[in-house]
């Protein structure tokens, strides 16, 4: 595997079909509103939407190991399919990793596109098919969004799934939102939209290699398995929803234990799970001093994760970190 040489799906075109599949917790059951306003929005884009045949699964896990693996596996091998959205995360995607058709998804790539739980997936398909796979929306949280997507999140969505030239650099937005409102009861408003904060560079530097992370508390999970991707060179991106320093620091030393630290290229730590500004000033602080000396650039603050507009990031594309232009650039293109 050479996340250098990444294998780029094709780029998707109005009227592609988009397989929605449910990895991990269950989608459409959750919010039924949701979901039908979430569909038409692709629909919008121009888009074909095929539902799975675990989005209207219940339990804790939209099925067991097996159906949600299966689900995949049949967009997979479809080729009339080229986009696969995760309808939601939660906590059990790990448990389909052994089931999943890489060699299939290696042979014709498809977009595949989530993030929080569903990093396991993304890493997993990088670490075994070497296709690029991206860290962004997914159905239910971002384009179920009221009235419509957020402008910055189907910008950046559709910006990485269809152009063939370089992504681009990664603007910070304006104004941004992780305000929680309950799905089909009080999502009839848009949610509260508050400034940015600037990013913040925490351990000067410049740095390039293809980007991998997602999920950390996923992340972690992985750490020791065949579905984590060769990190040597990389630039580490990594959000959480934990709230505790010490559990974080828990984490990262598991990440150090497994080699994923030993020759970054760079990191970027995502905005907490509806963190304050001063735990996020805490943070930052701790890895800061954690990373000082580990010869990479840090950059913190970065709106990537459980708040929205959130970026599309390919995942095995090339980024480059410039502390110097404060700038964070995707310089290959995810798609061909």
């Amino acid at each position: 595997m050479n996340v250098r040489s990444p294998v780029r799906p094709p780029t998707l075109r109005p009227r592609d079909v988009i397989g929605l599949v449910s990895p991990s917790a269950p989608g459409a059951p959750v919010a039924p509103q949701r979901f039908r306003r979430a569909t038409d929005a692709l629909r919008n884009m121009g888009f074909t939407v095929r539902e799975g045949s675990r989005t209207w699964g219940t339990g804790d896990s939209a099925g067991t190991p097996q159906e949600r693996a299966d689900e995949i596996n049949e967009f997979i091998r479809d080729p009339g399919v080229r986009a696969i959205v995760a309808t939601i995360g939660g906590h059990t995607c790990n448990a389909i990793l052994p089931l999943i058709d890489y060699a299939g998804l290696r042979e014709d790539p498809k977009i595949l596109i989530g993030y929080s739980d569903i990093t396991a997936l993304l890493l997993a398909c990088v670490a075994k098919s070497d296709v690029v796979t991206f860290h962004g929306p997914t159905l239910l949280a971002e384009f179920g969004e009221f009235p419509a997507p957020l402008p910055g999140t189907r910008d950046a969505f559709l910006t990485a799934v269809s152009q063939t030239a370089a992504v681009g650099p990664l603007q910070q937005p304006p104004e941004w939102t992780d305000e929680h409102l309950l799905w089909d009861s009080e999502d009839t408003r848009a949610r509260s939209l508050k400034p940015s904060r600037p990013r913040s560079w925490i351990v000067e530097g410049k740095g390039v290699g293809p980007l991998l992370g997602g999920n950390l508390d996923t992340l972690s999970v992985l750490g020791g398995t065949e579905y984590l991707p060769d990190f040597r060179g990389a630039i580490l991106v990594w959000e959480t929803c934990l709230t505790s320093i010490n559990r974080i620091d828990q984490l990262l030393t598991h990440l150090e234990m497994v080699g994923i630290m030993d020759d970054l290229a760079g990191m970027m730590v995502g905005h907490g799970f509806r963190a304050s500004g001063e735990f996020e000033d805490a943070l930052h602080g701790h890895v800061a001093e954690r990373y000082a000396d580990h010869g990479f650039p840090v950059v913190a603050g970065v709106l990537a994760g459980h708040c929205d507009p959130m970026p599309t990031l390919p995942l095995g594309c090339r980024v480059a970190l410039d502390s110097e232009r404060r700038s964070i650039e995707v310089i290959d293109a995810a798609v061909r």
